[in-house]
């Protein structure tokens, strides 16, 4: 288990956020830890029923949620974008 740092961007923040994760982390863990510490401080809360996905920045397909950091080759500092799916 190694943490480190990666800059994400939810949906409705001005920019990116450091958010420290573990490489055990999965897709899922890293929007949970990302709303986890932004919802209702700088960004409004998602409606209940809001999927959210994550992608790498610049990528035109997201993350499947279950993959974990080391699988899908996340470094540290990379940037991901975490929006609701249309």
């Amino acid at each position: 288990m190694a943490e480190f740092p990666v800059a994400c961007n939810l949906q409705g923040d001005y920019g990116y956020k450091v958010i420290v994760i573990d490489d055990s982390d999965t897709v899922t863990d890293i929007i949970r830890k990302t709303t986890d510490q932004l919802v209702g401080v700088l960004v409004a809360p998602f409606p209940p029923d809001t999927v959210l996905k994550a992608k790498i920045h610049g990528a035109d397909t997201p993350l499947a949620d279950g993959a974990t950091v080391k699988d899908a080759n996340i470094s540290q500092m990379e940037a991901i974008d975490i929006y609701t799916e249309a």
